[in-house]
């Protein structure tokens, strides 16, 4: 039996990379994480997947010249491309000339793109047979003539332009025309133009499964009544439904009352908190699994209903102001919620003990953002938070106030058990840690870093500086405030090997 064994793991090891990245490449995240415990070769192999999974193709007029001679002598597969041409990357005519060949080279291999100029778009858009991901939210209007989105006949995710009413009238009149392409996630800004909005709602309902809808004004102009309830009621395979830029209680209510039961919604996001919750438990009970809610003013009466929902929450962004201690406890976690996966507080006092309470009920937080907490931020808090939420990928922090022996966090539970954070907003105390004790690890999935000052920490040398970034090999975006790292920009750039932005405020 033990031969059989060590045959098959000794089989296993003779395998190639290749296979293994396809095997490995079909696991959950969770799943995926385990697989980095069984040895070294699969722990790298996973985090090359991640890294192949959150890689994207910047493109801009700066490195533009330089992609194409690139792509002459390599072939680049990029699933994920982004052109941003704002400010100082401009592309001019000539450089388009440029972006086209680059592209004829690698579109077929672009499933997801974000441009913020619909006039380069115009000039790709035969070259993107496959893209299935369009993202227009910050484009800018091109020459104010209709735009023909059926050209990406497998798009099933498309972003409208958030800014105004010119680029989306250069794009709606294509999606009332639908022909192969069949959307299943839209994200769209209704503003003076609602008919046309509502056209293209009505002419995707049959297929959309995700809606992200937004609102410029504050209420829903009446004189559309009919128009909108038609629309919704043809939805039928909404399975998540962001009202988050809807502020209008009257209007939520009234496209809550008119969508159907037949949508099996599972996520519901909204803008605000009002008496609509027996609504939502009386039509979606049975298939809800996130509710997201912006809470501002949180009565008792409001507090009991918010309670009934906690085992359902997987979101919560609440605003705590007025609210005690152990209101907020019971609303948050009567009891042990593993189902909450995202966290934000603001105006909230919660210290010490009760902080160490809350956090101990919420063992599965992904998020947890604490830069409007009222409370200060002390070594108790700090140590709780790595002790007891090993998950976070994303944490915001105020600046700490300890000024005791830094030793303290050092003998306790330090961030190096955060291996998994993709974002980090702290003082420096939790990353000097990691130097004192002299860790090796690396945060691999680390990109986007907020260091500031603190009372026991104003100055690091730079020999600190570097010894520090080490822990960062994937850093891409670095902001650093009140604190002088005696280094200037370019010494601190090239400690980072992926870094693509950098702000430095000494606060001095």
């Amino acid at each position: 039996m033990d031969t059989q064994a060590n045959k098959k793991i000794t089989t296993s090891h003779l395998l190639p990379n290749e296979i293994w990245l396809q095997v490995l490449s079909n696991l959950s995240h969770g799943d995926s994480l385990q697989t980095k415990l069984v040895c070294k070769r699969w722990c790298r192999l996973v985090d090359e997947l991640r890294l192949k999974r959150k890689s994207k193709l910047m493109i801009t007029g700066k490195n533009l010249k330089q992609l194409y001679k690139l792509t002459e002598h390599q072939d680049l597969k990029y699933a994920s491309v982004e052109i941003d041409d704002r400010g100082n990357n401009s592309i001019s005519d000539i450089d388009c000339g440029f972006l086209i060949k680059i592209f004829k080279r690698i579109g077929s291999y672009i499933v997801e793109l974000k441009v913020y100029n619909l006039s380069i778009l115009s000039e790709l858009k035969i070259l993107l047979p496959n893209l299935k991901e369009l993202n227009l939210s910050q484009s800018l209007s091109y020459k104010s003539a209709p735009m023909d989105l059926n050209t990406f006949s497998n798009l099933k995710s498309l972003s409208m332009p958030m800014n105004g009413d010119k680029q989306q009238s250069e794009l709606l009149p294509s999606l009332t025309e639908v022909t192969g392409m069949r959307l299943e996630k839209l994200c769209i800004t209704i503003k003076s133009n609602i008919g046309e909005c509502l056209n293209v709602l009505a002419a995707h309902a049959s297929s959309l499964r995700w809606l992200e809808l937004s609102l410029s004004s504050r209420n829903i102009d009446w004189r559309w009544q009919h128009q909108l309830q038609e629309t919704f009621s043809k939805f039928t395979q909404l399975e998540v439904l962001n009202l988050r830029h809807v502020y209008d209680s009257e209007s939520i209510r009234f496209i809550l009352k008119t969508l159907s039961r037949r949508n099996r919604l599972k996520t519901l996001i909204l803008s605000v908190f009002c008496d609509y919750l027996e609504l939502i438990l009386r039509k979606w009970s049975d298939s809800l699994e996130c509710l997201d809610f912006v809470c501002l003013n949180v009565t008792p009466c409001r507090a009991r209903k918010l309670k009934l929902m906690s085992d359902r929450l997987r979101s919560l962004s609440l605003n705590a102001f007025g609210l005690a201690d152990l209101d907020l406890l019971y609303i948050i976690t009567p009891k042990v919620n593993e189902k909450l996966t995202a966290l934000e507080l603001s105006s909230s006092q919660l210290a010490g003990d009760m902080f160490c309470t809350l956090v101990q009920r919420v063992p599965n937080l992904i998020t947890l953002n604490l830069k409007k907490h009222w409370s200060n931020i002390t070594d108790i808090e700090m140590v709780c938070i790595f002790g007891h939420l090993r998950h976070l990928r994303h944490l915001f922090l105020q600046p700490c106030v300890s000024e005791n022996d830094i030793k303290y966090l050092c003998s306790k539970p330090n961030i190096s058990n955060l291996t998994e954070l993709e974002t980090l907003q702290s003082c420096l105390c939790p990353l000097k840690v990691i130097h004192i004790i002299n860790s090796n690890i690396e945060f691999k999935a680390l990109q986007k870093l907020d260091i500031f000052g603190c009372n026991r920490t104003r100055k690091l040398s730079f020999p600190e500086f570097v010894k520090i970034s080490e822990h960062f090999p994937a850093l891409e975006k670095l902001r650093i405030f009140n604190l002088d790292c005696g280094a200037r920009n370019e010494e601190m750039r090239a400690c980072f090997p992926r870094l693509r932005k950098l702000k430095y405020d000494r606060g001095f």
